[in-house]
């Protein structure tokens, strides 16, 4: 049988929900450009030293943001180098195809920044969420169902706001939730190629050097890749790993003069510096109550729909063969509930909530999804339909709320003052229902955010001419034609459509 074409592979493609997920969430995601803020613009520091500078010295750059690092005099980025190192390529294409401009102007930045974002976070965002349907279907629950638990997360949970945002959060959280569905292949019957397992070491080695705290996640993860896959293949993560790893000592000998010493050595925020291992250490109840449930950093405040990890872990546990994978996950969440709950800054600063948390969001929504394992198989009996339905509306709106408030605050500010205790009251709804939307005044070239200084902060729709909420009409035509395109890849569209889409050619 001939192979297909490149072009027929991509129109065979394009009528899977992965195609119009994929199209959906990157479509949200670019819309909206944030502007700057102190720990997105010592990130791009380190992006605009490295291209225009050739250095890794941040000094010509170093009034643009309050968290640096400063060693022997000079400047450098207080975060792990990771993000900075995927926007990198992107904004070297964009500035030697602009001339190499000496001073670039401060539009041009913003789109040079916008693009970089984008590609830097929002596609292994969008990349990683085809990779929590195919772990959702791996642990037994339907492609439909999946894709609830792909789109929970990369619309109904923080993933969403900082999907347009230079941290290394939610790059961190993506990366390992691919490397984990790889080796959950494996245990269910793929192939443990060398290609494969290169590709999980090096992903488990980035998220390392794009967020620190990663390997809270990244350890548990390789062993259970050593139990999945045996020792043999693993030889190869080892090494796919040892890249980005070593690229990492480079750098911090380079910056920080020593392979094992890292920013926060320099920082000049000295918090970072407690905790036993990766800033774990002791937890605190206050704390711990006010990421889950508090109206200021609340995470089930704001997203209530992923308490249901718990009574989802149990659905999932149930079978056997997910007790693993399930132990995974849940570590996961319990790790970084103890690493933000033991840190001094549990707040995380200014943010749309407890942001420490972000990376372990994709572990917490694969749990969240298994009550669909009770949910979606159909059952017998008038009361037991009944108690199915009430439990999927319940859901759905549970979902609903969740996805509401991440895109008030997406299209407001996600970076939202602490200044603001009850921060979605005061602030994010408030604006919303003003129609102020991008409403961020710093620009990602300048340390300050002047409170009546001109926005900086857009969306695609303000680029095109519009205000207020009308500027969020086309991102809404995108959605739900994405929609209509996700339901026909499900089968899910009235039986008229779906009979002209079997006599189409």
């Amino acid at each position: 049988m001939p192979s297909l074409t490149l072009g027929a592979r991509l129109r065979r493609w394009s009528t899977t929900p992965a195609a119009a997920m994929v199209a959906l969430l990157l479509g949200c995601y670019a819309y909206f450009y944030q502007a700057g803020g102190w720990n997105q613009n010592s990130r791009f520091n380190l992006v605009r030293s490295t291209v225009e500078d050739g250095s890794l010295r941040t000094d010509r750059f170093a009034q643009n943001t309050g968290d640096d690092a400063v060693r022997d005099g000079h400047h450098y980025c207080d975060k792990a180098p990771g993000a900075s190192w995927l926007c990198t390529p992107t904004y070297a294409a964009v500035y030697y195809a602009s001339g190499a401009p000496e001073r670039p102007g401060r539009r041009w930045l913003a789109w040079a920044a916008w693009l970089s974002i984008v590609i830097a976070v929002s596609v292994p965002t969008v990349i990683a969420a085809v990779f929590l349907a195919r772990l959702a279907r791996a642990l037994g629950i339907g492609e439909r169902a999946a894709i609830v638990v792909a789109l929970g997360w990369g619309l109904a949970t923080m993933g969403l706001p900082y999907a347009t945002l230079l941290y290394g959060n939610q790059i961190a959280g993506a990366l390992l939730l691919i490397a984990f569905t790889l080796l959950v292949e494996i245990r269910r019957g793929a192939v443990a190629t060398p290609g494969r397992m290169l590709a999980v070491g090096a992903l488990i080695g980035f998220a390392g050097a794009t967020e620190y705290p990663a390997a809270l996640i990244g350890f548990p993860i390789a062993v259970y890749g050593l139990w999945a896959a045996r020792l043999r293949p693993c030889v190869w993560a080892v090494l796919g790993g040892a890249v980005p790893l070593a690229a990492l000592a480079w750098y911090h000998a380079a910056a920080f003069g020593s392979p094992g010493t890292f920013p926060y050595q320099f920082s000049v925020w000295k918090e970072p510096h407690t905790g036993w291992f990766m800033g774990v250490g002791k937890p605190h109840g206050f704390a711990l109550r006010e990421i889950l449930i508090g109206e200021f950093r609340g995470l089930l405040y704001t997203t209530p729909w992923l308490a249901l990890a718990v009574p989802g872990a149990v659905a999932l546990v149930r079978s056997r063969a997910n007790r693993a994978e399930v132990a995974v996950c849940a570590w996961a969440v319990l790790m970084f509930l103890w690493l933000n709950s033991s840190i001094p800054p549990w707040h995380g600063g200014w943010g749309a909530g407890p942001r420490y948390l972000v990376p372990m969001l994709p572990f917490a929504a694969m749990l969240a999804g298994g009550v669909l394992v009770w949910i979606t198989p159909p059952v017998t009996g008038a009361g037991r339909r009944l108690a199915r339905v009430v439990a999927a509306v319940a859901l759905a709106g549970l979902l609903a709320y969740s996805a509401a408030n991440m895109f008030a605050a997406t299209a407001v500010k996600p970076e939202i003052d602490t200044r603001y205790k009850r921060p979605y009251a005061q602030f994010v709804w408030r604006n919303f229902y003003d129609g102020k939307l991008a409403v961020s005044t710093q620009t990602i070239d300048m340390r300050g955010n002047p409170p009546n200084g001109p926005r900086q902060a857009w969306n695609l729709g303000m680029k095109a001419g519009l205000d207020g909420h009308a500027a969020l009409l086309p991102l809404v035509g995108w959605l739900l034609a994405c929609t209509a395109w996700l339901l026909w890849a499900l089968g899910l569209m009235p039986l008229s459509l779906r009979r002209a889409r079997h006599r189409a050619p």
